[in-house]
């Protein structure tokens, strides 16, 4: 009789602690639409609180509800923690940077993320799928206030201004990551009413990234959907045929022509990437061990234009110097070997895990601090945190 007694106790316990860490996890939504559609929804609190600020509560719910098991997840996600940590405390301390100034401000809020996220991942069944349905519905919420710019020889969409990651090649990354998604929940879907739903929306996404005419995003979006072709080919040919019949007849009704257009015209434009990454690659070499500063991160190319490394690995190398960038290679590393090994082992949802990893490796070889995105640090982190589940069980 005891012994059922303290049974009871133990799951009301557990009910409880699941509860609150139900609570972070809508909290983290919370912040995620605060940050992308305050402003223009009017969300934005007294005093113009940050999104950083609002983790801190998030944070505390994941500590009391983990208790001691949260020492497990700092534990998984040292590696970008000292990353973030070591970052910091060279621009702060060694370079003198401003705790609000560009490429420093955004890396308090990643920290807290970081642990908010593998804290989901690794104790909230099915977290990437809930997750990425939220992302969804909110690059859907996103659409009202988008719209197509003239870019010269073609139009581009963007978002107004005030809106989170308002940036073309931001947003086209926020919908590749839906596409990406969708495209692997249709292939493991076995209901054809579920999978041609999931495909429809899909193709919906990635119209939306044609519109951004973002290279980068389609050719992260094109090589991951490679990958995870060769595991997907088991399901069958049946479905491979079924979505390629779906892409060739929207094509052929005219959905895609603005896109064929506008990348046919960019195709051979000069982004700057290329004119400023040696110039980029002195300036670390000339200070390997602290970098130059994140004020110092940019650099004029021949042409007389600005740019900015437009690649997180670069941005990490030129900033900060080799230990960061070390860390944060590793972190990358980890968490691709993670999704490897899942892969191998045939576990639920290994078919998504290499796939967005790959994503999100691509999208911040080719943008700032692309891998801070909320959908960016869900993908990295859900891998590891698979990995140490199974690891433990």
């Amino acid at each position: 009789m005891q012994a059922i007694k303290v049974a009871h106790i133990q799951q009301q316990t557990n009910d409880s602690l699941s509860g609150t860490l139900n609570l972070a996890e809508y909290g983290y939504y919370f912040i995620i639409l605060y940050t992308v559609l305050g402003a223009p929804l009017g969300l934005i609190l007294t005093g113009g609180i940050g999104s950083g600020f609002l983790l801190i509560p998030v944070l505390a719910l994941c500590f009391v509800a983990l208790g001691p098991s949260v020492l497990t997840v700092l534990q998984t996600a040292w590696i970008p923690l000292a990353c973030g940590a070591s970052y910091l405390f060279i621009q702060l301390a060694l370079h003198g940077e401003s705790l609000h100034g560009r490429y420093v401000y955004e890396f308090g809020p990643w920290l807290l993320s970081l642990v908010i996220v593998q804290a989901l991942a690794m104790h909230r069944p099915n977290f990437l799928h809930r997750f990425a349905w939220f992302t969804l519905f909110i690059g859907l919420a996103m659409l009202p206030f988008a719209s197509l710019n003239d870019g010269g020889e073609y139009e581009r969409m963007d978002l107004q201004s005030g809106v989170g990651y308002s940036n073309s090649n931001a947003m086209a990354a926020w919908f590749g990551f839906c596409v990406l998604f969708l495209t692997i929940k249709g292939y493991i879907e076995t209901r054809l009413s579920y999978r041609l739903t999931s495909w429809l929306m899909a193709v919906g996404c990635l119209y939306v990234v044609t519109l951004t005419v973002s290279r980068g995003a389609l050719l992260a979006l094109a090589v991951s959907l490679l990958i995870a072709g060769r595991r997907l080919l088991k399901a069958g040919l049946f479905p491979v045929l079924l979505l390629a019949g779906l892409l060739l007849g929207l094509t052929e009704l005219g959905v895609f022509d603005r896109a064929f257009h506008a990348y046919g015209i960019r195709a051979n434009e000069e982004s700057g990437r290329l004119l400023v990454w040696p110039l980029l690659i002195e300036k670390f070499l000339n200070s390997p061990v602290i970098g130059v500063g994140a004020s110092q991160v940019s650099a004029v190319v021949p042409s007389g234009k600005f740019v900015t490394p437009h690649n997180g690995f670069l941005l990490f190398a030129v900033a900060s110097g080799v230990m960061p960038l070390m860390l944060f290679c590793a972190y990358i590393f980890r968490s691709g070997m993670a999704a490897i090994h899942a892969n191998m082992s045939e576990q639920p949802d290994a078919a998504f895990y290499l796939p967005v990893v790959v994503y999100a490796v691509l999208i911040a070889s080719a943008g700032n601090m692309d891998f801070m995105t909320p959908w960016a640090v869900v993908s990295l982190a859900v891998p590891i945190a698979a990995s140490v589940s199974r690891m433990n069980r």
